[in-house]
């Protein structure tokens, strides 16, 4: 058993490696429009797969609890939240506020992902997952029952079809000239929270498989690799309704299945029957614990870059971007990822640690 639960753990490692080396290749400046930069630029869906493996993990805090007959405690799980991944993002927050031109107010409270964010860009998605964070436990104390909870995954994902399709009508990026329809695609259909829920509702999904339906669960494992199949379908499926820019196949079903894909690639390296769960991938693991902090500082590196080479498409560019991306995380995790989640640890071994899970859900909702 110890050997399967170990698999499990460095299946979704080598997930987390794969996002954000997806999300690296995606960043990096390209030129051109070709087949093979269009490829590169598909990179953007490594943050999907976060979303997917976020849902799965958060979801499961709360789900162990209700299915174990336990009283959830919605004040451990903001302090869990809050120490993970609130002091690394305000560090890096402060070092765009000592550069020209400064975020503005919404960076402060998770609220840029509702405009189009210009700086500090890839913090968008930790907008959706702050979001996600402050309403969830609320969503859970609501529907505490699991058949409402299980049922609610398939409405959600309906109801995300719906919203994007008809902001789709309303602002038709198809028929616009570029930019702008690159601003307005991005800033109505790709950053909203209310667009991009289908990831973590169905990593959500996942864990509630898990937690509530054990016996269909355990058949899921028992298909490992039968899962990694179905997601190379819909991945190949996804891509095709996405490979046509703006359009509505693009801005509505191309994103469900995109993280259906993602959500049957996290149940297979969940599974320990499958490739992913046997597969072995040198670094992977590293890459997985440093995942968070180059997320936040890749930019960072990547405009140092740019101020030091006249373009990226040097080796000595690439080589310095690669050198910088891993320095600016290598600091942020050492000298505040880590030390914040020590401090979380020390807090929450205390004994006085239960009286967290009796506040009620308003408190940690009217702090957040």
């Amino acid at each position: 058993m110890e050997t399967t639960r170990s698999q499990r753990i460095s299946g979704l490692d080598l997930l987390r490696a794969l996002a954000i080396l997806l999300v690296l290749l995606a960043h990096y400046p390209k030129t051109g429009s070709g087949l093979f930069t269009r490829a590169l630029n598909l990179g953007w869906t490594g943050v999907d797969l976060f979303f997917v493996l976020s849902g799965y993990l958060i979801g499961g805090q709360l789900f162990k609890s209700l299915a174990e007959g336990e009283q959830v405690g919605y004040g451990i799980f903001y302090l869990r939240r809050l120490l993970r991944t609130l002091p690394s993002y305000y560090v890096v927050l402060g070092v765009y506020f000592l550069l020209s031109p400064a975020p503005g107010w919404r960076y402060l409270v998770f609220l840029q992902n509702f405009d189009n964010p210009k700086t500090f860009a890839p913090s968008w998605s930790l907008c959706v997952e702050e979001q996600f964070y402050l309403v969830f436990p609320l969503f859970v104390w609501l529907l505490h029952r699991s058949r409402w909870l299980i049922w609610s995954i398939p409405a959600m994902l309906g109801l995300e079809f719906v919203i994007r399709a008809v902001t789709w009508l309303q602002v038709r990026p198809d028929l616009l000239p570029e930019p702008h329809a690159l601003e307005t695609y991005m800033s109505y259909l790709y950053y909203p929270t209310t667009c991009r829920l289908d990831g973590i509702v169905l990593g959500v999904g996942i864990a509630a498989l898990k937690w509530f339906r054990p016996v269909l669960w355990m058949s899921l494992m028992a298909r490992g690799n039968q899962l990694l199949c179905a997601s190379g379908v819909l991945l190949a499926a996804s891509v095709l309704g996405l490979w046509k820019h703006y359009s509505f196949l693009c801005s509505t079903t191309g994103f469900t299945l995109l993280n259906l894909s993602f959500a049957f690639l996290t149940a297979s390296a969940l599974s320990h029957t499958s490739l992913l769960a046997r597969i072995h991938v040198w670094g992977a693991k590293q890459i997985a614990l440093l995942s968070y902090s180059v997320y936040l500082t890749h930019s960072l590196a990547l405009e140092l870059t740019g101020h030091i080479f006249d373009g990226f498409h040097s080796l000595p560019a690439a080589l310095t971007a690669m050198a910088l991306i891993l320095l600016f995380a290598g600091l942020l995790h050492f000298g505040v990822e880590r030390p914040s989640l020590s401090l979380r640890d020390r807090l929450l071994a205390k004994p006085s640690t239960p009286r967290y899970a009796e506040f009620p859900i308003a408190s940690p909702l009217s702090s957040h």
